[in-house]
């Protein structure tokens, strides 16, 4: 058995010297390009120097519009359902130019999210205008699958804003230009410019106005 792992690893060791780790990031870059080009034909609009990592599931994808510069990474979910009980019938995401999008991160909307420009998230981030039905009595009856969407509001993220990993950012939420969101934060109020915030449910830990 030992003999065989000593072969083994001496076969990754020439391997590794023939298609080194360089290399391989090359090729992976290569694909994005290709798998980028192919799948912005279900945006509304993405500019082509955008990029869309694999395995990124896009549903109502003409209702969505992505800048120039943007990357969204593997794994990502962005959705926009339209709502007939709904006022606002017009579903929209906009996210601006020069975003850089977290792996795992959940954007969904069935009202309207606007996400600025250089905004920067981590991973496993949710951006949400939406729950699954209200807290009243009649609605927690039902099963969650069944309840309707409803939306407290838009969500609106100015420029450059820094998103922590794992951060919830709850419907009729406006963040203002600048801020920054710690980890782990549930925000679930308006966020002033150029503060910072963290919690559940986020505070203002700094002001810088």
């Amino acid at each position: 058995m030992n003999e065989m792992k000593k072969l083994f690893s001496h076969l990754m060791s020439i391997i590794y010297y023939i298609y080194t780790y360089n290399i391989y990031q090359k090729i992976r870059l290569f694909c994005v390009y290709i798998h980028s080009q192919w799948i912005r034909n279900s945006f509304r609009k993405c500019e082509r120097s955008s990029h869309i990592g694999s395995n990124v599931t896009v549903l109502g994808g003409n209702k969505i519009e992505i800048g120039n510069h943007t990357g969204i990474s593997d794994n990502c979910m962005i959705e926009a359902r339209s709502v007939e009980v709904l006022e606002t019938k017009h579903t929209q995401i906009k996210i601006g130019d020069r975003c850089s999008i977290g792996e795992y991160c959940h954007i969904t909307a069935i009202n309207r999210i606007e996400i600025g420009n250089n905004v920067l998230t981590g991973r496993f981030v949710l951006i949400s205008d939406n729950d699954h039905g209200t807290t009243k009595l009649e609605d927690l009856y039902k099963s969650p699958l069944v309840r309707k969407l409803v939306s407290k509001g838009p969500v609106i993220i100015h420029d450059n804003v820094w998103i922590g990993d794992k951060v919830s950012i709850l419907s009729g939420v406006e963040i203002g230009e600048g801020c920054i969101i710690a980890a782990n934060s549930v925000v679930t109020r308006d966020v002033p410019a150029y503060s910072v915030v963290g919690g559940i449910p986020a505070k203002v830990l700094k002001s810088n106005k």
